[in-house]
Protein backbone atom coordinates (compact mmCIF):
# COMPACT_ATOMS: atom_id res chain seq x y z
CA UNK A 1 0.00 0.00 0.00
CA UNK A 2 2.75 2.47 0.98
CA UNK A 3 4.64 1.57 -2.18
CA UNK A 4 1.57 2.27 -4.34
CA UNK A 5 1.10 5.68 -2.71
CA UNK A 6 4.73 6.59 -3.36
CA UNK A 7 4.37 5.35 -6.93
CA UNK A 8 1.37 7.57 -7.49
CA UNK A 9 3.48 10.56 -6.54
CA UNK A 10 6.10 9.76 -9.13
CA UNK A 11 3.57 9.00 -11.79
CA UNK A 12 1.56 12.13 -11.14
CA UNK A 13 4.61 14.28 -11.69
CA UNK A 14 4.82 13.16 -15.28
CA UNK A 15 1.19 14.17 -15.76
CA UNK A 16 1.76 17.52 -14.09
CA UNK A 17 4.90 18.10 -16.10
CA UNK A 18 3.11 17.55 -19.39
CA UNK A 19 0.34 19.89 -18.39
CA UNK A 20 2.73 22.64 -17.31
CA UNK A 21 4.73 22.29 -20.49
CA UNK A 22 1.58 22.66 -22.57
CA UNK A 23 -0.02 25.47 -20.55
CA UNK A 24 2.82 27.87 -19.71
CA UNK A 25 5.48 29.73 -21.65
CA UNK A 26 9.02 28.97 -20.52
CA UNK A 27 9.43 32.41 -18.95
CA UNK A 28 6.22 32.25 -16.87
CA UNK A 29 6.72 31.15 -13.26
CA UNK A 30 3.03 30.36 -12.74
CA UNK A 31 2.71 33.02 -10.05
CA UNK A 32 0.68 36.16 -9.59
CA UNK A 33 1.67 38.71 -7.02
CA UNK A 34 -0.96 39.98 -4.62
CA UNK A 35 0.78 42.30 -2.17
CA UNK A 36 3.52 40.30 -0.46
CA UNK A 37 1.89 36.90 -0.94
CA UNK A 38 1.66 34.64 -3.94
CA UNK A 39 -1.74 33.57 -5.24
CA UNK A 40 -2.00 30.15 -6.83
CA UNK A 41 -2.95 30.02 -10.45
CA UNK A 42 -5.61 27.43 -11.01
CA UNK A 43 -4.64 25.34 -13.97
CA UNK A 44 -8.21 24.06 -14.48
CA UNK A 45 -6.72 21.48 -16.81
CA UNK A 46 -7.69 17.84 -17.12
CA UNK A 47 -5.21 15.49 -18.72
CA UNK A 48 -8.01 12.96 -19.44
CA UNK A 49 -5.53 10.24 -18.49
CA UNK A 50 -4.41 8.48 -15.34
CA UNK A 51 -1.33 9.59 -13.44
CA UNK A 52 0.88 7.16 -15.35
CA UNK A 53 -0.14 8.30 -18.83
CA UNK A 54 2.03 11.34 -19.45
CA UNK A 55 5.56 11.14 -20.83
CA UNK A 56 6.51 14.81 -21.18
CA UNK A 57 8.68 16.61 -18.62
CA UNK A 58 8.37 20.06 -17.10
CA UNK A 59 11.47 22.24 -17.04
CA UNK A 60 10.25 23.57 -13.67
CA UNK A 61 10.25 20.11 -12.06
CA UNK A 62 13.40 18.44 -13.41
CA UNK A 63 15.05 18.17 -9.96
CA UNK A 64 11.99 16.38 -8.65
CA UNK A 65 12.10 13.99 -11.58
CA UNK A 66 15.81 13.34 -10.85
CA UNK A 67 14.84 12.56 -7.26
CA UNK A 68 12.20 10.12 -8.48
CA UNK A 69 14.81 8.41 -10.65
CA UNK A 70 17.25 8.23 -7.73
CA UNK A 71 14.51 6.66 -5.61
CA UNK A 72 13.75 4.16 -8.42
CA UNK A 73 10.13 5.30 -8.60
CA UNK A 74 9.89 6.45 -12.21
CA UNK A 75 9.84 3.02 -13.88
CA UNK A 76 6.87 1.73 -11.95
CA UNK A 77 3.54 2.37 -13.59
CA UNK A 78 0.53 1.32 -11.54
CA UNK A 79 -2.92 2.76 -11.32
CA UNK A 80 -4.44 3.74 -8.01
CA UNK A 81 -5.83 6.66 -6.22
CA UNK A 82 -7.24 9.08 -6.08
CA UNK A 83 -4.24 10.98 -4.74
CA UNK A 84 -3.33 14.61 -4.23
CA UNK A 85 0.31 15.50 -4.85
CA UNK A 86 2.14 18.66 -3.71
CA UNK A 87 4.96 18.82 -6.28
CA UNK A 88 8.05 20.96 -5.48
CA UNK A 89 9.58 23.02 -8.28
CA UNK A 90 13.29 23.28 -9.08
CA UNK A 91 13.34 26.56 -7.14
CA UNK A 92 11.90 24.69 -4.15
CA UNK A 93 14.71 22.14 -4.27
CA UNK A 94 17.24 24.97 -4.61
CA UNK A 95 16.23 26.06 -1.08
CA UNK A 96 17.38 22.70 0.36
CA UNK A 97 20.97 22.56 1.56
CA UNK A 98 23.00 21.34 -1.43
CA UNK A 99 24.90 18.77 0.65
CA UNK A 100 21.69 17.31 2.05
CA UNK A 101 20.10 17.12 -1.39
CA UNK A 102 23.20 15.51 -2.89
CA UNK A 103 23.31 12.96 -0.06
CA UNK A 104 19.62 12.10 -0.51
CA UNK A 105 20.24 11.32 -4.19
CA UNK A 106 22.81 8.63 -3.27
CA UNK A 107 21.72 4.95 -3.44
CA UNK A 108 22.57 4.48 0.24
CA UNK A 109 19.86 7.02 1.13
CA UNK A 110 17.07 5.74 -1.12
CA UNK A 111 14.81 5.01 1.87
CA UNK A 112 15.07 8.59 3.17
CA UNK A 113 14.47 10.00 -0.32
CA UNK A 114 11.41 7.77 -0.73
CA UNK A 115 10.15 8.99 2.65
CA UNK A 116 10.64 12.61 1.57
CA UNK A 117 8.80 12.09 -1.72
CA UNK A 118 5.96 10.21 -0.01
CA UNK A 119 5.50 13.13 2.37
CA UNK A 120 4.19 15.12 -0.61
CA UNK A 121 1.37 12.64 -1.38
CA UNK A 122 -2.07 12.60 0.25
CA UNK A 123 -4.78 9.99 -0.30
CA UNK A 124 -7.90 11.53 -1.83
CA UNK A 125 -8.73 14.14 -4.43
CA UNK A 126 -8.36 17.69 -3.08
CA UNK A 127 -8.96 20.53 -5.52
CA UNK A 128 -7.98 24.00 -4.31
CA UNK A 129 -11.63 24.70 -3.49
CA UNK A 130 -11.73 21.59 -1.26
CA UNK A 131 -8.76 22.66 0.88
CA UNK A 132 -9.87 24.46 4.05
CA UNK A 133 -8.06 26.81 6.40
CA UNK A 134 -6.46 24.89 9.33
CA UNK A 135 -7.25 21.53 7.69
CA UNK A 136 -4.91 18.65 8.60
CA UNK A 137 -3.96 16.21 5.85
CA UNK A 138 -2.33 12.82 6.41
CA UNK A 139 0.45 11.99 3.96
CA UNK A 140 1.10 8.66 2.26
CA UNK A 141 3.76 7.81 4.80
CA UNK A 142 1.62 8.81 7.77
CA UNK A 143 2.92 12.33 8.38
CA UNK A 144 0.80 15.42 8.88
CA UNK A 145 0.45 18.58 6.79
CA UNK A 146 -1.57 21.67 7.73
CA UNK A 147 -3.41 23.77 5.17
CA UNK A 148 -3.66 27.55 5.49
CA UNK A 149 -5.96 29.36 3.10
CA UNK A 150 -6.39 33.12 2.81
CA UNK A 151 -8.36 34.10 -0.27
CA UNK A 152 -6.60 32.53 -3.25
CA UNK A 153 -3.36 31.93 -1.34
CA UNK A 154 -2.89 28.34 -0.19
CA UNK A 155 0.05 27.33 1.98
CA UNK A 156 0.96 23.92 3.31
CA UNK A 157 2.88 23.65 6.60
CA UNK A 158 4.98 20.56 7.33
CA UNK A 159 5.77 18.97 10.69
CA UNK A 160 8.94 21.08 11.06
CA UNK A 161 7.01 24.34 10.65
CA UNK A 162 8.24 24.89 7.09
CA UNK A 163 5.70 26.37 4.69
CA UNK A 164 5.16 25.78 0.97
CA UNK A 165 2.94 28.00 -1.15
CA UNK A 166 0.87 26.49 -3.95
CA UNK A 167 1.89 28.32 -7.14
CA UNK A 168 -0.10 26.22 -9.62
CA UNK A 169 -3.24 24.43 -8.47
CA UNK A 170 -5.67 21.86 -9.80
CA UNK A 171 -3.73 19.96 -12.45
CA UNK A 172 -6.19 17.11 -12.80
CA UNK A 173 -5.64 13.51 -13.87
CA UNK A 174 -8.26 10.77 -13.87
CA UNK A 175 -6.92 9.38 -10.60
CA UNK A 176 -5.46 12.42 -8.88
CA UNK A 177 -4.78 16.12 -8.45
CA UNK A 178 -1.39 17.87 -8.57
CA UNK A 179 -0.57 21.20 -6.91
CA UNK A 180 2.86 22.68 -7.70
CA UNK A 181 4.56 24.16 -4.61
CA UNK A 182 7.49 26.53 -4.05
CA UNK A 183 9.14 24.71 -1.12
CA UNK A 184 10.06 21.09 -0.34
CA UNK A 185 7.98 19.77 2.56
CA UNK A 186 10.05 18.02 5.25
CA UNK A 187 8.74 14.99 7.18
CA UNK A 188 10.92 15.78 10.20
CA UNK A 189 14.59 15.26 10.97
CA UNK A 190 16.17 13.35 8.13
CA UNK A 191 19.45 11.53 8.46
CA UNK A 192 21.55 10.48 5.50
CA UNK A 193 24.36 7.97 5.26
CA UNK A 194 26.43 10.27 3.03
CA UNK A 195 27.64 13.79 3.44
Amino acid sequence: MKKQLILAFGLSLATMSATLAQRQPATNTGRERTGTTTAAKTAAVSTNADLAASAALSADHSTLLQALQAASLTDMAQKGGPYTVFAPTNAAFAKVDAGTLEALMQPANRQQLTQLLGYHVVRGRYLAKDLKNNQTLTTAQGGKLTVKKEGDVITITDITGGTATVNMADITATNGIVHSVDTVLMPGTMTTGGK
